[in-house]
Protein backbone atom coordinates (compact mmCIF):
# COMPACT_ATOMS: atom_id res chain seq x y z
CA UNK A 1 0.00 0.00 0.00
CA UNK A 2 2.56 2.49 0.64
CA UNK A 3 4.69 2.05 -2.76
CA UNK A 4 0.94 2.65 -3.85
CA UNK A 5 0.59 5.88 -1.89
CA UNK A 6 4.40 6.84 -3.12
CA UNK A 7 3.82 5.99 -6.89
CA UNK A 8 0.26 8.39 -6.98
CA UNK A 9 2.60 11.46 -5.11
CA UNK A 10 5.29 10.97 -7.71
CA UNK A 11 2.85 11.22 -10.55
CA UNK A 12 1.18 13.75 -8.76
CA UNK A 13 4.65 15.59 -9.07
CA UNK A 14 5.34 15.00 -12.49
CA UNK A 15 2.26 15.92 -13.49
CA UNK A 16 2.84 19.31 -11.78
CA UNK A 17 5.98 20.14 -13.07
CA UNK A 18 4.96 18.98 -16.82
CA UNK A 19 1.84 21.70 -16.35
CA UNK A 20 4.33 24.12 -15.19
CA UNK A 21 7.04 23.78 -18.11
CA UNK A 22 4.13 24.16 -20.38
CA UNK A 23 2.78 26.88 -19.02
CA UNK A 24 6.54 28.79 -18.90
CA UNK A 25 6.91 27.51 -22.45
CA UNK A 26 3.48 29.27 -23.51
CA UNK A 27 4.53 32.09 -21.51
CA UNK A 28 7.94 32.58 -23.37
CA UNK A 29 6.23 31.84 -26.82
CA UNK A 30 3.83 35.01 -26.15
CA UNK A 31 6.36 37.46 -24.97
CA UNK A 32 8.59 36.44 -28.12
CA UNK A 33 8.67 39.44 -30.87
CA UNK A 34 9.59 39.17 -34.09
CA UNK A 35 11.32 42.03 -36.23
CA UNK A 36 11.06 40.52 -39.53
CA UNK A 37 8.01 41.97 -41.08
CA UNK A 38 7.91 38.58 -43.64
CA UNK A 39 8.84 36.27 -40.46
CA UNK A 40 5.73 37.46 -38.42
CA UNK A 41 2.37 35.35 -38.49
CA UNK A 42 0.62 38.34 -37.45
CA UNK A 43 0.64 41.96 -36.12
CA UNK A 44 0.55 40.92 -32.73
CA UNK A 45 4.08 39.20 -32.50
CA UNK A 46 5.55 42.19 -34.97
CA UNK A 47 7.90 44.35 -32.76
CA UNK A 48 7.81 47.06 -35.16
CA UNK A 49 5.56 49.97 -36.64
CA UNK A 50 2.27 48.72 -37.19
CA UNK A 51 -0.76 50.82 -39.48
CA UNK A 52 -4.23 49.50 -39.64
CA UNK A 53 -5.84 51.58 -42.29
CA UNK A 54 -9.16 50.31 -41.20
CA UNK A 55 -12.27 49.67 -43.75
CA UNK A 56 -15.89 51.48 -42.69
CA UNK A 57 -18.33 52.08 -43.87
CA UNK A 58 -18.10 55.76 -44.26
CA UNK A 59 -15.27 57.65 -43.20
CA UNK A 60 -11.64 57.48 -42.07
CA UNK A 61 -10.00 56.20 -39.08
CA UNK A 62 -6.60 54.86 -38.86
CA UNK A 63 -4.84 52.97 -36.23
CA UNK A 64 -0.86 53.74 -35.97
CA UNK A 65 0.75 51.60 -33.21
CA UNK A 66 4.50 52.95 -32.54
CA UNK A 67 7.67 50.09 -32.06
CA UNK A 68 7.66 51.08 -28.26
CA UNK A 69 4.16 50.63 -27.92
CA UNK A 70 2.16 53.94 -27.56
CA UNK A 71 -0.53 54.29 -29.84
CA UNK A 72 -2.18 56.47 -32.60
CA UNK A 73 -5.64 57.03 -33.89
CA UNK A 74 -5.91 59.40 -36.74
CA UNK A 75 -9.12 60.39 -37.40
CA UNK A 76 -12.62 58.70 -36.01
CA UNK A 77 -15.31 58.19 -39.01
CA UNK A 78 -18.57 59.05 -39.17
CA UNK A 79 -21.29 58.71 -35.92
CA UNK A 80 -22.65 55.90 -38.07
CA UNK A 81 -18.88 54.10 -38.39
CA UNK A 82 -18.96 53.99 -34.50
CA UNK A 83 -20.25 50.48 -34.20
CA UNK A 84 -17.65 49.31 -36.34
CA UNK A 85 -14.61 51.52 -35.36
CA UNK A 86 -15.84 50.26 -31.62
CA UNK A 87 -15.47 46.52 -32.73
CA UNK A 88 -12.21 47.30 -33.97
CA UNK A 89 -10.54 48.79 -31.02
CA UNK A 90 -12.01 46.28 -28.75
CA UNK A 91 -10.19 43.62 -30.99
CA UNK A 92 -6.75 45.50 -29.91
CA UNK A 93 -8.10 45.41 -26.36
CA UNK A 94 -7.47 49.49 -26.56
CA UNK A 95 -8.76 51.04 -23.80
CA UNK A 96 -6.17 54.27 -23.83
CA UNK A 97 -4.47 56.09 -26.49
CA UNK A 98 -1.51 58.07 -26.03
CA UNK A 99 -2.42 60.73 -29.42
CA UNK A 100 -5.72 61.02 -31.31
CA UNK A 101 -5.17 62.97 -34.76
CA UNK A 102 -7.99 64.75 -36.16
CA UNK A 103 -7.08 65.90 -39.20
CA UNK A 104 -10.32 68.11 -39.79
CA UNK A 105 -13.52 68.76 -38.77
CA UNK A 106 -15.62 66.83 -41.48
CA UNK A 107 -18.11 64.50 -40.38
CA UNK A 108 -16.18 61.53 -42.02
CA UNK A 109 -13.21 62.08 -40.56
CA UNK A 110 -14.41 63.62 -36.79
CA UNK A 111 -18.24 62.10 -36.62
CA UNK A 112 -17.15 59.23 -34.16
CA UNK A 113 -15.14 61.45 -31.65
CA UNK A 114 -17.54 62.19 -28.70
CA UNK A 115 -18.41 58.56 -28.74
CA UNK A 116 -14.69 57.62 -28.61
CA UNK A 117 -14.11 60.07 -25.89
CA UNK A 118 -16.77 58.39 -24.02
CA UNK A 119 -15.00 54.59 -23.96
CA UNK A 120 -11.64 55.41 -24.75
CA UNK A 121 -8.58 57.04 -22.48
CA UNK A 122 -7.60 59.82 -24.76
CA UNK A 123 -3.61 61.58 -23.27
CA UNK A 124 -3.33 64.19 -26.28
CA UNK A 125 -5.32 65.34 -28.97
CA UNK A 126 -3.23 66.56 -32.31
CA UNK A 127 -4.80 68.84 -34.20
CA UNK A 128 -3.98 71.72 -37.09
CA UNK A 129 -3.19 74.63 -35.61
CA UNK A 130 -4.74 76.92 -38.51
CA UNK A 131 -7.79 74.80 -38.08
CA UNK A 132 -8.32 74.40 -34.18
CA UNK A 133 -11.16 76.62 -33.68
CA UNK A 134 -13.25 75.14 -36.31
CA UNK A 135 -12.19 71.24 -34.91
CA UNK A 136 -13.09 72.35 -31.45
CA UNK A 137 -16.38 73.96 -32.35
CA UNK A 138 -17.17 70.55 -34.45
CA UNK A 139 -15.98 68.09 -32.03
CA UNK A 140 -17.03 70.09 -28.83
CA UNK A 141 -13.70 69.34 -27.91
CA UNK A 142 -13.14 70.41 -24.08
CA UNK A 143 -10.30 72.07 -22.48
CA UNK A 144 -9.46 70.44 -20.07
CA UNK A 145 -7.87 67.80 -22.64
CA UNK A 146 -4.85 67.51 -23.45
CA UNK A 147 -4.21 68.98 -26.80
CA UNK A 148 -1.32 69.95 -29.02
CA UNK A 149 -1.99 72.16 -31.71
CA UNK A 150 0.93 71.53 -35.04
CA UNK A 151 2.06 73.89 -37.78
CA UNK A 152 3.89 73.42 -40.91
CA UNK A 153 7.15 72.17 -40.60
CA UNK A 154 6.87 71.07 -37.25
CA UNK A 155 8.62 67.69 -36.39
CA UNK A 156 7.27 65.58 -33.26
CA UNK A 157 9.12 62.29 -32.01
CA UNK A 158 6.34 60.19 -31.49
CA UNK A 159 8.55 57.72 -29.87
CA UNK A 160 12.47 57.00 -29.92
CA UNK A 161 11.88 55.49 -33.66
CA UNK A 162 9.06 57.18 -35.27
CA UNK A 163 8.33 61.44 -36.45
CA UNK A 164 5.92 62.84 -37.52
CA UNK A 165 6.61 65.60 -40.27
CA UNK A 166 3.61 68.67 -40.51
CA UNK A 167 3.56 69.83 -44.02
CA UNK A 168 -0.06 71.33 -44.17
CA UNK A 169 -2.48 73.27 -43.60
CA UNK A 170 -0.48 76.73 -44.68
CA UNK A 171 -1.72 80.23 -45.12
CA UNK A 172 -3.56 81.69 -46.87
CA UNK A 173 -6.53 78.98 -45.60
CA UNK A 174 -8.77 77.68 -48.99
CA UNK A 175 -12.10 78.28 -49.11
CA UNK A 176 -12.94 73.97 -48.86
CA UNK A 177 -12.59 72.87 -46.04
CA UNK A 178 -11.03 69.53 -46.92
CA UNK A 179 -8.07 71.35 -48.41
CA UNK A 180 -7.41 72.96 -45.09
CA UNK A 181 -6.86 69.06 -43.40
CA UNK A 182 -4.02 67.96 -41.97
CA UNK A 183 -1.25 66.48 -44.18
CA UNK A 184 1.32 64.86 -42.04
CA UNK A 185 4.39 62.47 -42.92
CA UNK A 186 5.22 59.60 -40.59
CA UNK A 187 9.05 58.65 -40.94
CA UNK A 188 10.35 55.30 -39.38
CA UNK A 189 13.46 54.90 -40.53
CA UNK A 190 13.84 54.51 -44.12
CA UNK A 191 10.38 54.11 -44.49
CA UNK A 192 7.86 57.00 -44.82
CA UNK A 193 4.10 57.20 -44.98
CA UNK A 194 1.96 60.19 -46.17
CA UNK A 195 -1.06 60.92 -45.04
CA UNK A 196 -3.29 63.15 -47.11
CA UNK A 197 -6.76 63.25 -45.40
CA UNK A 198 -9.19 64.72 -47.10
CA UNK A 199 -7.27 67.13 -49.32
CA UNK A 200 -7.61 67.43 -53.27
CA UNK A 201 -5.57 69.24 -56.09
CA UNK A 202 -5.44 72.59 -55.05
CA UNK A 203 -3.63 71.42 -51.87
CA UNK A 204 -2.21 69.22 -53.80
CA UNK A 205 -0.68 71.96 -56.06
CA UNK A 206 0.52 74.14 -52.55
CA UNK A 207 2.26 71.09 -51.72
CA UNK A 208 4.14 70.44 -54.47
CA UNK A 209 5.03 74.16 -54.60
CA UNK A 210 6.24 74.21 -50.94
CA UNK A 211 7.30 70.55 -50.07
CA UNK A 212 8.16 69.07 -53.45
CA UNK A 213 11.36 67.74 -51.69
CA UNK A 214 9.22 66.10 -49.02
CA UNK A 215 6.25 64.41 -50.73
CA UNK A 216 8.26 61.12 -51.84
CA UNK A 217 6.61 58.34 -49.62
CA UNK A 218 6.86 54.57 -49.95
CA UNK A 219 3.12 53.96 -48.60
CA UNK A 220 0.41 57.03 -49.24
CA UNK A 221 -3.10 57.11 -48.25
CA UNK A 222 -4.92 58.69 -50.59
CA UNK A 223 -6.81 61.66 -50.35
CA UNK A 224 -10.67 61.81 -50.28
CA UNK A 225 -11.61 58.38 -50.04
CA UNK A 226 -10.26 58.18 -53.59
CA UNK A 227 -12.11 61.11 -54.95
CA UNK A 228 -11.04 62.46 -58.65
CA UNK A 229 -10.74 65.87 -57.11
CA UNK A 230 -7.35 65.34 -56.11
CA UNK A 231 -4.28 62.43 -56.69
CA UNK A 232 -3.07 64.85 -59.79
CA UNK A 233 -0.37 63.21 -62.24
CA UNK A 234 1.96 65.43 -60.87
CA UNK A 235 1.61 65.07 -57.17
CA UNK A 236 1.43 61.26 -57.78
CA UNK A 237 4.93 61.07 -59.36
CA UNK A 238 6.19 63.40 -56.63
CA UNK A 239 4.57 60.93 -53.99
CA UNK A 240 5.57 58.46 -56.35
CA UNK A 241 4.34 55.60 -53.97
CA UNK A 242 4.74 51.94 -53.92
CA UNK A 243 1.37 51.24 -52.18
CA UNK A 244 -1.37 53.35 -52.29
CA UNK A 245 -4.33 52.99 -49.87
CA UNK A 246 -8.03 54.16 -50.50
CA UNK A 247 -10.18 54.15 -47.47
CA UNK A 248 -13.72 54.09 -48.95
CA UNK A 249 -16.93 52.01 -48.56
CA UNK A 250 -18.06 52.26 -51.98
CA UNK A 251 -17.12 48.97 -53.82
CA UNK A 252 -15.71 49.55 -57.44
CA UNK A 253 -18.79 48.96 -59.23
CA UNK A 254 -20.19 52.11 -57.10
CA UNK A 255 -17.55 54.31 -57.94
CA UNK A 256 -17.89 57.49 -60.31
CA UNK A 257 -16.34 57.67 -63.36
CA UNK A 258 -13.67 60.14 -62.10
CA UNK A 259 -12.43 57.86 -59.16
CA UNK A 260 -11.91 55.11 -61.84
CA UNK A 261 -9.52 57.48 -63.59
CA UNK A 262 -7.66 57.84 -59.91
CA UNK A 263 -7.05 53.97 -59.74
CA UNK A 264 -6.28 53.88 -63.47
CA UNK A 265 -3.70 57.31 -62.69
CA UNK A 266 -2.03 55.30 -59.54
CA UNK A 267 -1.98 51.96 -61.38
CA UNK A 268 0.09 54.14 -64.22
CA UNK A 269 1.89 55.09 -61.03
CA UNK A 270 3.27 51.75 -60.35
CA UNK A 271 1.35 51.77 -57.27
CA UNK A 272 0.00 48.44 -55.62
CA UNK A 273 -3.65 49.81 -54.88
CA UNK A 274 -5.79 47.93 -52.47
CA UNK A 275 -9.66 49.68 -51.97
CA UNK A 276 -10.91 49.31 -48.02
CA UNK A 277 -13.95 48.51 -49.97
CA UNK A 278 -12.68 45.50 -51.67
CA UNK A 279 -9.89 44.43 -49.69
CA UNK A 280 -10.72 44.79 -45.95
CA UNK A 281 -9.01 46.62 -43.02
CA UNK A 282 -5.24 46.85 -44.50
CA UNK A 283 -2.46 46.66 -41.90
CA UNK A 284 1.41 47.56 -42.67
CA UNK A 285 4.05 46.30 -40.95
CA UNK A 286 7.30 48.32 -40.80
CA UNK A 287 11.15 47.80 -39.63
CA UNK A 288 12.23 50.74 -40.92
CA UNK A 289 14.25 49.06 -43.56
CA UNK A 290 11.38 46.22 -44.99
CA UNK A 291 7.29 46.30 -44.83
CA UNK A 292 4.56 43.88 -45.13
CA UNK A 293 1.15 44.24 -46.32
CA UNK A 294 -1.55 41.93 -44.80
CA UNK A 295 -5.03 42.45 -46.16
CA UNK A 296 -7.59 41.23 -43.55
CA UNK A 297 -8.79 37.77 -43.37
CA UNK A 298 -12.56 37.53 -44.75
Amino acid sequence: MLWKKAWRWLLLVFCVILLSSCSIDSHMQEAVKVEDPYESETEQDFSGLVISYWALPHGESTLVRLPHGKTMLIDTGTAEDWSVLSERLAEQKLTRLDYLVLTNDLPEHVGGFSFLTEQILVDTVILPKLTQETIRRETKLRNAQKQLAVETNQVLALDEEVSMHVLLPDEPLFLSPQNNSLVFRLQHGDLRFLFTSGVNEKAEERLLGRHADQLKAEVLKVGDEGSNQGSSQPFLTAVDPQVAIIQTGKPRDKMKDGQTEVLERLGESWAETYMTSRDGSITILSNGKDYRVLKQKK
